[in-house]
C-alpha cells in the first residue's frame, strides 16, 4: 500500500535523510475509514515550512497516540507520524 503522492513524497525524502519506518503505510481505519497510515520512528528531518496546501502539520504529544509529529492530507485522509511522545514538551 502507498501513502497519497503528497506524503509519499515527505516519506521517500526522510527516508534518505537517514529516518526509518516503524510502520509501513497500512489500512488504520482510522481517522477516516479510508485512511493509510504509516509512522516514522525519528521526528521529521525534512522542513516542513512549503507543504502542499492538503497536508496539515501539527503534534501529538500524547503517550496515548504514541508519536510526536503528524502529518494529515485532508484530501487523501493517510496520516504520516514521527517520533515519540515528549514528555514536558509542546
Amino acid at each position: 500500500m502507498s501513502l497519497c503522492s503528497e506524503l509519499a513524497a515527505i516519506l521517500e525524502r526522510e527516508l534518505r535523510l537517514g529516518n526509518s519506518l516503524g510502520q509501513a503505510p497500512h489500512r488504520a481505519g482510522w481517522p477516516q475509514p479510508d485512511s493509510l497510515f504509516a509512522a516514522l520512528r525519528e521526528d521529521f528531518k525534512s522542513d516542513l515550512k512549503q507543504l502542499p496546501t492538503c497536508l496539515q502539520h501539527g503534534h501529538c504529544n500524547d503517550p496515548h497516540y504514541g508519536w510526536y509529529e503528524e502529518l494529515y492530507c485532508r484530501d487523501h485522509h493517510h496520516l504520516l507520524v514521527a517520533g515519540v511522545p515528549k514528555p514536558g514538551r509542546r
